[in-house]
């Protein structure tokens, strides 16, 4: 049984920062590890290189060194122990060599940063798709396809840059107070004066996170939007053209990039604005400081340290309270992400234990009804029996329930009542992808990939001989046109194979069913917008691949079943008759024969 809990709707997903930075803490322990060990080393050469400017100040100030400061009594005696003079150069080289260290741990520490965020991106990306695939195709079939593709294009680098920058955000903080250390112990009065104004002065910036929040969520949404957008005239590009409607569609694609870009611009200069109106104040924080120092009389040599110190620290404080922010910002594209992830979790296949080898007798619908969301009754108490090694094929009008059939069979979706039996066990007890790789399928409309003829091929069975390769071209009617191709086997026919005819696509596609050696064929309306020569050769193909293989056929075109061994003929969710399509042929008021009469007359207009 299944159930359909608004599956259109979005899911609402809340998190919190301290949430998000804890999930990847505990998923990435020694990535962070490591960068709390640099950040402690490079706390530890940024107090050194800050101590390394007092010596210089005091050589500067008073070159005999009468009355030196307490970090430059240590450092003479280094020298002494050394036997380095206490002259400008050696006191400027001690400075240039700590700061030089300094920027080799900044650098390494960046490269920390970015490796965990992209450790961490590629986690998300993995665990994204294993989710999505670990769902039923209802999950892809109620989905916006521009809210999954901005999700994976540009939602995705959203959160690793933001990842990047919580990452950032801690090694600020651990900065911040290493940084602190120095000047709170020359002159903690001043270093306490300047934090605190700055503090102030930052306190209104930190009020904007739910203004951030709420840019962060405009934005998504209408990258979601412009993102559809492109992709749905992108895929419909041919019947744009024949339209000729091309105006219409750059006019509505640039209406919701135009709508996405406000919302970017006030979402950017509001993170841009941050450090740099900050960043006068807390300068004036540190000037206020310092001219309370002064008024007390403090070591010139050291005031030089403390403001040293100081001016490392406002940018990281300006740093802290920017990607305070744009944390915030962030968040609604990781809600989506979520939000994606569990909408896929709640579609989640069912896995059973079993695994399927080969079909020993039959496929059987028991008592099968399905609809699907919001509409009438689909199919409604189906029972019918495909034997092993028969074609059985399936006829109708457009909408009786034909290709559901075949969804069902492949386990693409759930029946609300009844069962799918394989060899008389229950589908939902197989091991969903144990029975599908032994299934070779052609749909109506086939996709190939932009790749060569062979790497499509090579897609559905990737260890065979390049004898199995022709011979599945030539059981699906397809070897010489393929020969004739200037690249063979090796010609790309594009991005979804839009460089062969629609006959050529088919063959294709059915060869690389053929080549799985299926246990069962299912080919849905596979020859139902074809011209006649190419149709013809596909029937061919049918009738030889049927000789030793399961078979279903979903068809509109009844000449390419003339040959099943049992036709089920559907209308309005029905089994309304079913024989072998010899014997409904020529059943009189039959609803075959009726159908077969309409396509010859149409045929021969």
């Amino acid at each position: 049984m299944k159930s359909f809990n608004n599956s259109n709707k979005q899911i609402k997903t809340k998190t919190s920062i301290g949430s998000i930075f804890l999930e990847f803490l505990n998923q990435y322990p020694k990535q962070f590890g490591f960068l709390f060990f640099l950040l402690i080393l490079e706390g530890l050469m940024a107090a050194i290189s800050v101590f390394s400017i007092v010596p210089l100040a005091d050589f500067l100030l008073d070159a005999t060194l009468t009355k030196p400061s307490q970090i430059t009594k240590i450092v003479l005696k280094i020298f002494e122990l050394f036997s380095v003079l206490p002259n400008f150069w050696h006191f400027g080289f001690l400075f240039f060599i700590m700061n030089l260290w300094k920027g080799f741990l900044d650098v390494t520490i960046r490269f920390a940063i970015l490796k965990i965020k992209y450790t961490v991106v590629r986690g998300l990306l993995g665990e994204t798709l294993r989710s999505f695939f670990n769902a039923r195709w209802e999950f892809f079939s109620s989905a916006e396809n521009g809210r999954l593709l901005n999700t994976f294009n540009k939602e995705l680098n959203t959160i690793g840059d933001t990842l990047g920058g919580l990452a950032t955000l801690l090694a600020q903080t651990i900065q911040l107070f290493i940084y602190l250390i120095v000047p709170l112990w020359l002159n903690a009065t001043m270093t306490i004066t300047a934090l605190g104004l700055s503090l102030v002065f930052g306190l209104p910036f930190l009020l904007l996170h739910k203004l951030s929040y709420r840019l962060g969520k405009q934005n998504t949404e209408t990258a979601n939007i412009a993102m559809g957008v492109l992709s749905e005239i992108v895929g419909s590009a041919r019947i744009i053209l024949g339209f000729g409607r091309q105006k219409d569609a750059r006019d509505r694609y640039l209406k919701a990039l135009d709508q996405h870009v406000n919302v970017t611009l006030k979402s950017q200069t509001l993170l841009t604005a941050i450090p740099k109106l900050f960043q006068p104040l807390a300068m004036l924080a540190a000037v206020i400081a310092m001219g309370l120092a002064i008024s007390k009389s403090i070591l010139i040599s050291e005031l030089a340290a403390v403001m040293w110190s100081l001016l490392a620290c406002l940018p990281l404080l300006a740093a802290l309270i920017q990607n305070n922010v744009n944390i915030s910002n962030f968040l609604p594209s990781y809600e989506q992400l979520l939000s994606l992830r569990e909408k896929a979790v709640r579609f989640q296949e069912i896995e059973g234990t079993r695994i399927f080898s080969k079909l020993e007798n039959s496929i059987q619908l028991k008592d099968l009804s399905f609809t699907y969301p919001g509409r009438s009754k689909t199919l409604d108490c189906i029972n019918l029996n495909i034997l092993k090694g028969k074609m059985t094929a399936f006829a109708g009008e457009s909408g009786a329930g034909k290709s559901t059939i075949t969804d069902l069979i492949l386990g693409l979706q759930i029946p609300d009542e009844g069962y799918v039996l394989i060899d008389g066990i229950s589908l939902k007890e197989w091991k969903q992808n144990s029975f599908r790789e032994r299934i070779g399928y052609v749909p109506q409309d086939p996709v190939l990939f932009h790749s060569s003829i062979r790497e499509n091929l090579l897609w559905s069975m990737n260890s065979v001989a390049e004898k199995e390769l022709w011979e599945a071209l030539s059981l699906a009617n397809a070897e010489n046109f393929v020969r004739e191709l200037p690249n063979g086997i090796d010609t790309v026919v594009g991005d979804k194979g839009t460089r062969l005819s629609g006959g050529q696509r088919q063959r294709i596609a059915l060869a690389r069913a053929i080549l799985r050696k299926p246990e069962l064929l299912i080919l849905d309306e596979a020859t139902s917008s074809l011209d006649s020569e190419s149709e013809t050769l596909i029937q061919r193909s049918i009738e030889q691949v049927a000789k030793g293989t399961t078979v279903i056929v979903v068809a509109h075109r009844l000449s390419t079943i003339a040959k099943a061994d049992m036709v089920y003929v559907l209308s309005q969710g029905k089994i309304l008759e079913q024989g072998s399509f010899a014997q409904l042929s020529v059943k009189p008021e039959g609803i075959l024969e009726k159908m077969i009469k309409t396509q010859l007359s149409l045929k021969n207009l």
